[in-house]
């Protein structure tokens, strides 16, 4: 008897301090966030969106979409910019010229809108109270970071008054959103591929590369298997890491393997830009690829089954060696897939046509 009231009262402060917790985490992302933000309860003119950006100068896909979303929208009529913390802050690790606003001096009005990650989880409604606020959901799996299993704490921002609508980035995405939260707003946000950048290369290096940040935890795995079992001693393995867009979009030209090792992601850029590299794509779709992940454009692996991964890899390098041609048309087929399904003006319709309609529903 003593044991279990032991048990639950350990529960209940564990709980209480969680609740303290997120309070904490809520109060502290407003005002490190939104500071200096002056917001106003009134209509302020012609709306402007304003993208909320970490202040973080390395290599993320996710971020250089937000930097993208907000260039379309400029070219297209609208009033858009980066919303940065720290006066002067722009990521540098890929080529850039998107419009930037610095939290001190930028005034909200009703009549704006503020674009917020999913990252932040159930704050988000508290930040910028009285403003419209879009979530950007690249991760759908990132959805509840920061949540609680009380089943009783029903706070999210998915169903708040403020958010007026939701992005997401993949059909995977899509659906576990809505069926989550089916009265929400969606619209689903296609990511181009930049075909100055990442384009077909046939003439490949004996060389296999990946994402080092990516699950390195099963990529350490693999890569080790391999070693030992000497299927690597004709190969060079380089790496991805904190590298800018231009060093990656090199590695994967050059390169006659990706791995693969994205796990519950919201559309993995990165394995869409190996196949329009036209590397041979060998490993786990991450749930996001699933629409592009086939297996004639590339070689699927089940989520964790590590020694399939490594198995795959072998029988790749050997077909590479046996039947070069076969290899090359399966890599040719995927870049082209790629760039016919996320080009850079596919993308530019899924954003416009999304403003369009998330202006037009919630213009006072």
């Amino acid at each position: 008897m003593k044991i279990f009231i032991y048990c639950l009262l350990t529960l209940v402060i564990i709980e209480a301090l969680l609740a303290v917790y997120r309070t904490l985490r809520k109060i502290s992302a407003e005002k490190q966030t939104l500071d200096c933000v002056k917001m106003v309860t009134v209509l302020n003119g012609d709306p402007k969106i304003f993208v909320l950006c970490p202040d973080h100068d390395r290599p993320s896909g996710g971020v250089k979409q937000l930097y993208r979303h907000v260039d379309i929208l400029n070219q297209n009529g609208f009033s858009a910019s980066v919303l940065h913390k720290q006066k002067g802050f722009r990521c540098s690790w890929f080529d850039n010229e998107t419009r930037i606003s610095y939290a001190k001096g930028t005034i909200l009005s009703r009549s704006d809108y503020l674009v917020i990650d999913e990252t932040r989880g159930p704050e988000i409604q508290v930040m910028a109270k009285g403003i419209k606020k879009v979530i950007f959901n690249q991760a759908a799996y990132y959805t509840f970071k920061g949540y609680s299993f009380n089943k009783d704490d029903l706070l999210t921002p998915y169903l708040s008054k403020d958010i007026v609508a939701t992005m997401l980035v993949s059909e995977d995405n899509e659906g576990y959103l809505n069926y989550v939260f089916p009265k929400m707003r969606s619209y689903r946000i296609f990511n181009g591929i930049d075909p100055s950048v990442f384009n077909y290369n046939g003439a490949k290096k004996k060389q296999i590369t990946w994402m080092l940040k990516k699950n390195r935890a099963d990529a350490l795995q693999v890569i080790n298997i391999l070693k030992f079992r000497g299927k690597l001693s004709e190969y060079d393995i380089v790496p991805i890491d904190n590298m800018s867009e231009l060093e990656t979009a090199k590695a994967l030209k050059e390169s006659m393997i990706y791995l693969n090792f994205g796990f519950q992601e919201g559309a993995s850029l990165s394995a869409a830009e190996a196949m329009a590299c036209g590397c041979v794509v060998i490993g786990y779709h991450g749930m996001g690829a699933i629409e592009y992940f086939k297996p004639e454009f590339c070689y699927p692996v089940p989520h964790g089954d590590i020694i399939s991964f490594a198995k795959t890899v072998e029988e790749v390098i050997d077909l590479c060696k046996k039947d070069p041609v076969s290899i090359k048309e399966k890599a040719k087929k995927a870049a082209d897939y790629i760039k016919e399904h996320y080009s850079l003006e596919r993308e530019r319709e899924s954003v416009i046509s999304a403003w369009k309609d998330i202006i037009k529903n919630t213009t006072a």
